[in-house]
């Protein structure tokens, strides 16, 4: 794929997201992003409760990189089928180099913004998760 191609695929992401959207019984809603960045989402997750991601969206408002990154990485997420520890282990650069280094260029807090909330919202499912479990104690 071509810059103006990665340019044309980040646009359309950014004005159709194809993931946009509230899960109504989201296991989390996690909120990421600030105005200084490019932008704030919010990511709702629902896991399958086999380490899997049943659903997975989110709202938002910012510039094209950081909401057509944030719906490209829910694609990513989804169309692969990830576990929550797959997604976990996802780094930030190879991240940027799939959406295009040369079309984020400085800018890479914008376009890691979705995935960063992914995982913060992941973070936060395994958490309430465990602590609901009768075997942890109150001290941990």
């Amino acid at each position: 794929m071509d810059r103006r191609q990665r340019v044309t695929r980040l646009v359309e992401h950014a004005r159709s997201p194809r993931h946009r959207g509230v899960i109504p019984d989201a296991d989390v809603a996690m909120p990421g992003g600030s105005p200084e960045c490019g932008g704030s989402v919010v990511v709702y997750l629902k896991a399958d409760g086999d380490g899997g991601i049943a659903g997975l969206s989110f709202t938002g408002e910012g510039d094209t990189i950081s909401q057509g990154a944030t719906d490209l990485a829910i694609e990513k997420v989804l169309g692969e089928r990830l576990s929550l520890e797959e997604v976990l282990a996802l780094g930030y650069d190879g991240f940027i180099e799939e959406i295009g280094r040369d079309v984020v260029g400085s800018r890479t807090r914008n376009a890691t913004l979705g995935l960063s909330t992914i995982k913060n919202a992941i973070r936060r499912y395994l958490r309430e998760r465990d602590g609901r479990t009768p075997s942890r104690s109150a001290s941990s």
